[in-house]
């Protein structure tokens, strides 16, 4: 192999990784094991209410950790990325472009309740598109919002703070971002490691 050979190969790697961690990635979601159901028991608390988005199932069950600590009522918002190569592939599309998808969230009712925790995955560093398309139809006047985020990477922390002046336009106001690294895309944390990070982040600040 000669010089130009080496370095076009070399120049090719980097595209070639990122097909294979896209591939990994959508691969995983059509394994994952969804969470069990959850809903509050007797009276729901008033002291927090959880609303989330998962598009492969990770967020859903740290959501639902996060709602069986207080008994709290809790809500999922949905959008029209499948999981699939396509659905990936335009929920990475509508990231870059900081597009905000149409979304269906349950009902909810907000007023009652103190604080409010948003859970998402982290798409680009930042959390997930459908959750910012829900802060700007959500009135959140006089709300604490704890954000938790998931995901195989990192988050940029202009982005959190470009999320928490959305959250402050609707009135709440952003306390806490809680970023949970799963790991990495050819190595994932088990449910039981990523649960117990949830409850410990949730409790230490509760």
């Amino acid at each position: 192999m000669n010089r130009r050979q080496s370095m076009t190969l070399f120049a090719l790697l980097p595209v070639a990784l990122g097909v294979s961690a896209f591939v990994a990635m959508a691969a995983k979601d059509q394994r994952y094991v969804p969470s069990p159901e959850y809903a509050p028991t007797g009276a729901p608390s008033r002291q927090a209410a959880v609303v989330y988005y998962s598009r492969s199932g990770h967020s859903e069950a740290v959501a639902r950790e996060i709602a069986r600590l207080f008994n709290a009522p809790i809500a999922q918002i949905t959008a029209d990325y499948p999981l699939s190569f396509s659905g990936q592939g335009k929920a990475l599309a509508d990231a870059r472009a900081n597009a905000l998808p149409t979304i269906e969230a349950e009902p909810i009712d907000l007023q009652p309740v103190e604080r409010v925790y948003l859970v998402s995955p982290t798409w680009l560093f930042r959390p997930a598109t459908p959750l910012w398309a829900y802060v700007e139809q959500t009135d959140l006047t006089g709300k604490e919002i704890v954000l938790f985020t998931t995901g195989n990477s990192r988050f940029e922390q202009t982005e959190m703070d470009a999320f928490a002046k959305r959250v402050a336009a609707r009135g709440g106001r952003l306390i806490r971002h809680v970023f949970l690294r799963r790991g990495r895309i050819y190595w994932q944390m088990s449910r039981d490691e990523l649960l117990e990070a949830a409850r410990v982040a949730t409790l230490e600040w509760s």
